[in-house]
């Protein structure tokens, strides 16, 4: 993830001490170092994302000199993709616009379709026509055709349909409880606790189920460990009150924080 970063391996892979290494990833700075070699001077390039729009200011600056400059490149993350209006853009392209239907998010394809959707509709806002070309490897997923084709239909019958077998809302609440710590000892123990708790409450109710503990995504982020649990429940349910009631029963906690988040969105 953003700012994430590991020593250079230099010659050998530090894991299994292979020489048979070559770069891989499609980061911004690699799109743009790509673009350099293809275009070389012909056409001005400007890469927008967390390094270059750090100093106040910059993110309007970038946009008003790609607004200004004719024939030039705007590099970016989601950042570029909602909000912005260029008349004059014609052609947008999406690299690699299946990255998080792989997600384990229930909302994956949600958040795929949006910004596809939301990305398309930056090119061709003026007079001239636009186009827009999406890398994909999965172009049959509702998703990604649902936007090519301009028809959400398939896409929306698909995920509520896939939504209500696992009941995932909205034919659910799903909440999240998440654990971190400096000590990861500590961190599980305070999660497998805290779903003790919530067995011993729900268990015997029907509609609810209990995901995990597990460890997030991001299992790791500024040297605190990440755990995570999730609570499915009927749409009606008193889950704020109930996720309370559990969390009030543990020990004291030392160094371990938590958080309810009732009706997540974000699971990662």
């Amino acid at each position: 993830w953003s700012q994430h970063a590991y020593p250079n391996p230099s010659s050998k892979c530090p894991n299994c001490g292979s020489r048979y290494m070559g770069a891989y990833g499609v980061g911004t700075q690699r799109v743009e170092d790509e673009l350099k070699l293809l275009l070389g001077s012909d056409a001005p390039i400007i890469r927008m994302d967390a390094d270059t729009t750090a100093k106040k200011g910059e993110h309007q600056r970038l946009l008003e000199f790609f607004d200004a400059t004719p024939g030039a490149v705007l590099i970016g993350t989601q950042m570029i993709a909602k909000g912005l209006d260029f008349p004059d853009v014609t052609l947008v392209g999406v690299i690699n616009a299946d990255t998080m239907l792989k997600l384990p998010d229930f909302r994956a394809a949600e958040r795929t379709f949006d910004l596809l959707e939301q990305v398309a509709g930056r090119a061709g806002r003026g007079e001239k026509p636009g186009k827009v070309i999406i890398q994909s490897y999965w172009s049959t997923h509702p998703a990604i055709a649902s936007v090519v084709t301009h028809d959400r239909r398939p896409f929306l019958d698909t995920e509520l349909k896939e939504r209500r077998e696992g009941a995932y809302p909205p034919f659910s609440r799903l909440s999240n409880v998440l654990f971190w710590g400096a000590s990861e000892k500590e961190v599980r123990r305070v999660a497998d606790q805290m779903a003790e708790a919530l067995h011993a409450k729900l268990d015997a109710q029907s509609g609810w189920e209990i995901l995990g503990p597990a460890d997030c995504v991001k299992a790791k982020v500024k040297d605190k460990y990440r755990r995570h649990i999730l609570v499915k429940s009927p749409v009606d349910a008193q889950v704020g009150e109930i996720l309370s009631q559990c969390a009030a029963s543990l020990d004291k906690r030392v160094g371990i924080n938590m958080t309810l988040d009732v009706d997540a969105y974000d699971m990662m």
